[in-house]
């Protein structure tokens, strides 16, 4: 496999979360939210109690918001991400700022790449024949992951669409000039699940 999943969780730091407000205020559900945000909205990020020392690159809070640093970001931009980045503000659990800089990553792309022959799901024949039966059915307890790789083309940093799996993936080639960047990211070989 040439593809990585981003994880929130970090050796020896263990897990990075927190939760997200918007200004303005959103109508719904982050979630359930599939259009860009309103031109000037903002972010904040409270950080869980837990969390003593932010010094990564990426993290995702229980609110289902993904967010990346400033040199994280622009990286992202210099690659095929239709990425909508909103400014953010993240603070420990008692008010302190932290020193760098960060953005929500809202809105990656979601690419139809899962491999519904080759990979290991719940309810493997139904949500199979969907495909090509609509509606489709979301695969929702996965073990394992195979991608068509060819059908990702050049796209470094994207979803999986129609799969119930919501950490992003990078390529590998991209993870690459990440860790050339001394970027501190956390990331798993798209394969075998354990969510």
């Amino acid at each position: 496999m040439n593809y990585y999943f981003l994880e929130s969780q970090y050796p020896r730091r263990g897990f990075i979360s927190g939760g997200t407000t918007f200004t303005p205020e959103l109508d719904m559900n982050y979630l359930a939210i599939e259009n860009p945000l309103p031109e000037g909205t903002t972010a904040e990020v409270e950080l869980l109690s837990t969390v003593r020392n932010l010094k990564v690159d990426y993290f995702e809070t229980i609110t289902g918001t993904r967010h990346v640093s400033d040199r994280f970001k622009a990286l992202l931009e210099e690659t095929n991400t239709n990425t909508q980045f909103i400014p953010t503000t993240v603070c420990y659990h008692d008010g302190r700022s932290i020193e760098k800089t960060y953005w929500t990553a809202h809105q990656l792309d979601r690419l139809d790449v899962f491999d519904y022959e080759n990979s290991e799901y719940g309810r493997k024949a139904v949500t199979a024949a969907s495909v090509q039966q609509p509606p489709r059915k979301i695969v929702k307890v996965v073990s394992q992951i195979c991608l068509h790789e060819e059908r990702i083309g050049e796209h470094e940093f994207f979803m999986l669409d129609y799969i119930n799996i919501f950490k992003p993936i990078i390529s590998k080639d991209f993870y690459e000039v990440c860790r050339k960047h001394k970027l501190n990211l956390n990331v798993t070989e798209v394969g075998n699940v354990s969510i």
